[in-house]
């Protein structure tokens, strides 16, 4: 591991409080788990303090963001989400709350009615003294990625304080990984643009539990909502090992086996069987990309979504049981595969989703039989499966003549994941309305390419790992989504907040379709003044994505690890904003984000 300075000291309650108060508490969602802790568990805790009885570490990586000191959390998420949740008064201990006229920050999210005070409150004392308890801090200073990575492994893989599926994802790098969590992340709901988020956005990204009122219900997610997974199992990230499963039948041919030792191998562990290798799943998904596989990931769940919609469940649909108590993962698994071998292996689409309904209706009461119980699906039994699932389904299924550059399936999905959490003053992305402007009639809009290019640069100047989003199609206020509706008819579709318009009828009305326009602005990014490496990489990114029949754009702007500039000038993100900065500010600036 890289050489880092570690320093141990007692900080105050009160002085991590500000610190989270100050958005300066961070969580990197490539390895840390939601919040999981119950309330009998965080008033335990808080009892530990009152009793002042000794608290284990808090072990922190000091990072920096836009010049700004911040502090990765790698072990005590739970225990810091337990003090700061009980300071503000979201649960209370012995029947009383945290006085919070106590310290500065809580009184001051008082004050602005950010937090409300419990009816009952601990003495200003007790209160205080609370707020003042020490707990032993570990900081690590200076440390490399890798570094966190391995020590967060070897805190959560000694025991089993992490399910088997969230040891192999901790600290793991690789494209299988990233695939596994985003696409997780996506279809619970909790799915976020940036790797890390700040701790006070962690409890919107949580499952909520008894007693606390977290942002994600359980009974509404897809695998609930579709008797796939059992709760109980999602708590422990069974949903992610259910994905690992699907990714791996997606990417791996012919069909691999479904077993807890395969999927260690395809995380790098070795084990003594015969199974795709790390390196060959990794390969295997990189073949595809990343975000082009998570998209088709989506795109399949979401197909389900909207074939069942107003219907009943998928698992009941396609399993006539009494009890849905252990779910129907395999019956899932084979007909995801099956579903994704047909759209994207053979370029079929479905004649329409009531056909796709009535082929799946009591599918597995109809001659096919799938192996249940806890041991290893194996590939032979999956080889002789999968195919008949396949031919079933295909009478649901057309090929469209001639077959179009892009699988149009809804990606709502995957659009609701890029949207979720803060946009407003998110540096690393950008919404734009569409390509027309809103005059009547309408025309081209001759800024916009120049407008996207001075973004994506300024993008990939904010650090040596910086990776942006451009989303085409998202109205910037009410008023832009009512004038598209007035000159194309297109409603604007609700998403996290921001009102999707799509794209489609604004590039059909300047005399094009889905694919000229790709190409068009394909080859205006290549032959425009940015370096090669760039503009290939950037014109690479740009594609079309649907949501609930409307087209969008996306494009991903990613540092190349060095400072760019665009026909000679220097462009940088502040805020959400996009400004040119003289060649001596931009020196400086860059000194800041890539030393």
């Amino acid at each position: 591991m890289q050489s880092s300075e570690l320093s141990v000291q007692g900080q105050s309650l009160q002085t991590l409080y500000n610190l989270y108060f100050n958005k300066r508490l961070s969580v990197n969602r490539r390895y840390q788990r939601k919040l999981v802790w119950s309330v009998e568990e965080k008033v335990k805790l808080i009892d530990s303090v009152v009793s002042e009885l000794p608290i284990p570490l808090i072990l922190l990586a000091q990072r920096k963001k836009s010049g700004v000191e911040t502090y990765e959390i790698i072990d005590g998420l739970q225990r810091l989400d337990a003090f700061f949740s009980f300071m503000d008064n979201k649960f209370a201990y012995d029947g009383k709350y945290f006085d919070l006229d106590t310290i500065g920050d809580t009184k001051a999210r008082l004050d602005t009615g950010e937090i409300e005070q419990g009816r009952e409150k601990l003495s200003r004392a007790e209160s205080l003294a609370i707020a003042n308890y020490q707990i032993p801090v570990s900081i690590y200073r200076d440390a490399s990625t890798s570094a966190i990575d391995e020590v967060f492994r070897r805190i959560n893989s000694g025991g089993r304080r992490l399910s088997l599926q969230e040891i192999r994802q901790a600290g793991v790098l690789g494209s299988l990984a990233d695939v596994v969590r985003r696409a997780s992340a996506s279809i619970r709901g909790d799915g976020t643009f940036s790797e890390t988020v700040a701790l006070n956005d962690m409890d919107q990204l949580s499952i909520s539990r008894r007693g606390l009122e977290y942002g994600l219900a359980m009974e509404d997610m897809f695998w609930v909502r579709h008797d796939i997974v059992a709760q109980d199992d999602i708590r422990s990230s069974g949903d992610e090992e259910m994905v690992l499963d699907l990714v791996l039948d997606a990417v791996i041919r012919p069909w691999p086996t479904s077993g807890w030792q395969n999927r260690d191998m395809a995380y790098g562990v070795h084990r003594k069987i015969r199974s795709a290798s790390s390196e060959d799943v990794n390969r295997a998904v990189d073949a595809i990309g990343v975000e082009e596989l998570h998209q088709r990931i989506l795109s399949v769940v979401g197909l389900i979504d909207d074939v069942m919609e107003g219907h009943d469940s998928l698992g009941r649909h396609m399993v006539k049981l009494e009890t849905y108590d252990k779910g129907t993962q395999r019956q899932f698994q084979a007909v995801f595969a099956a579903l994704y071998s047909l759209t994207f292996d053979d370029g079929m689409v479905p004649k329409s989703h009531d056909a796709v309904r009535t082929v799946l209706d009591n599918f597995w009461g109809r001659g096919l039989s799938i192996p249940t119980g806890g041991s290893a699906w194996g590939k032979e039994k999956k080889q002789a499966l999968y195919p008949n699932v396949k031919r079933k389904l295909k009478r649901a299924f057309y090929k469209p003549e001639p077959r179009r550059a892009t699988i149009q399936l809804n990606s709502r999905l995957y659009i609701d994941s890029l949207l979720q959490g803060p946009i407003a003053e998110e540096p690393l992305i950008e919404l734009k309305q569409g390509f027309c402007t809103l005059s009547d009639p309408p025309m081209e809009d001759a800024e916009l390419f120049e407008q996207v290019i001075q973004t994506a640069v300024g993008m990939a100047n904010h650090g040596k790992s910086a990776e942006g989003l451009i989303l085409i199609g998202v109205a910037d206020k009410p008023s832009a989504a009512a004038r598209l509706e007035q000159l194309f008819g297109v409603k604007a579709l609700p998403v996290q907040g921001q009102l999707v318009v799509g794209t489609f009828e604004q590039i059909s009305h300047l005399g094009y379709d889905v694919d000229k326009w790709w190409r068009k602005w394909q080859s205006k990014i290549q032959t425009s003044k940015l370096s090669t490496e760039f503009a290939n990489s950037l014109a690479h990114t740009f594609k079309p994505v649907y949501c609930d029949g409307l087209l969008l754009w996306e494009m991903r702007p990613k540092s190349v690890g060095k400072p760019i500039s665009y026909d000679g000038r220097f462009f940088v993100r502040v805020g959400s904003s996009t400004q040119e900065m003289a060649a001596d500010d931009f020196l400086s600036h860059m000194t800041t984000h890539f030393s």
